[in-house]
């Protein structure tokens, strides 16, 4: 009994592991960082390598690829210029304003964040640390796909 229990979770591991291996490969094809009233917006193009259709292992109940989120983490020096949530996680997060996705084509989607920035803040000095000082995050559902520190753009 206990060496059929180590053979199901042996090939219940691969299966998992294999299903991973099956992720697509996308690529940051454009960031674009902006500043509209007293608003932080940060817009991706993400594209497929190969040119395939964008697909979300996400389940859910919408027609369009709305799995896909973009998440913002700032540095200290941006942090400290924008409002942040009070919501207990270990994460410093950006209060957000709005955000979504939209297909440009198969093989592109536009995922955008936008975060509030704090009253009186100099707005040149936070789209410069916007586009230094921040880390993107690309989730599918609650699983991080991408992620790309913009201090090595």
């Amino acid at each position: 009994m206990k060496r059929f229990n180590v053979i199901f979770i042996v090939c219940l591991t691969l299966i998992i592991l294999i299903g991973f291996d099956k992720q697509q490969n996308l690529i940051f094809a454009n960031i674009k960082v902006d500043i509209k009233d007293n608003i932080l917006r940060y817009e991706v193009i993400l594209k497929t390598e190969d040119g395939s259709p964008i697909k979300s292992n996400f389940d859910y109940q919408g027609h369009r690829i709305q799995g896909f989120e973009l998440a913002v983490i700032p540095n200290k020096p941006l942090a400290q210029l924008m409002e942040l949530e009070d919501n207990g996680s270990k994460y410093t997060k950006m209060l957000p304003h709005s955000g979504g996705t939209s297909s440009l084509s198969e093989d592109e989607l536009l995922i955008y964040a936008e975060y509030v920035i704090k009253k009186g803040s100099n707005t040149n000095k936070i789209k410069k640390l916007a586009s230094d000082e921040a880390t993107l995050f690309i989730f599918d559902g609650a699983n991080k796909i991408k992620e790309l520190p913009l201090a090595t753009q």
